[in-house]
């Protein structure tokens, strides 16, 4: 990808993509853009794209190398990496939990402390527990 930086006296900024515009690499930087408090994420599931609800969203989490979506009734993937939703993310009410995973707080059902110092989460709509790392605990104990 290349990158140009044109310093101009205008009112408005403006960006311009010449590309594939369909690239997995263009709907990222669309997505980080644009639509960074519109409530909504660009999904993928085989070849279909999805626009979903990040309110729709109960878990994010990094598996072989990909980003997945996890919402009540499926499971997509995102082209955005993790710390990149981190940051689309701040304004909602998501917190990380652990290296590879962001939880919806919304949808904590409960938690509780495992011998080994983590917690384990129960979600509301999914049949999954999620673990809280200790490093990432006190921020997430924070966002509830």
């Amino acid at each position: 990808m290349k990158i140009t930086l044109e310093p101009a006296q205008v009112r408005e900024t403006e960006v311009i993509i010449r590309g594939d515009v369909a690239s997995p690499e263009v709907a990222a930087i669309l997505q980080m853009l644009g639509k960074k408090n519109s409530g909504k994420l660009l999904l993928y599931k085989e070849d279909e794209q999805f626009v979903a609800n990040i309110r729709d969203i109960i878990f994010l989490e990094t598996r072989e190398n990909k980003v997945l979506a996890f919402t009540a009734g499926d499971t997509y993937e995102t082209r955005l990496k993790l710390y990149e939703l981190m940051e689309l993310l701040e304004s909602h009410p998501f917190a990380q939990i652990s290296k590879s995973t962001i939880v919806n707080i919304d949808f904590v059902r409960s938690i509780q402390a495992e011998f080994s110092g983590n917690y384990c989460i129960k979600l509301k709509d999914r049949k999954e527990t999620l673990t809280v790392s200790r490093k990432y605990f006190k921020a997430f104990k924070e966002r509830i």
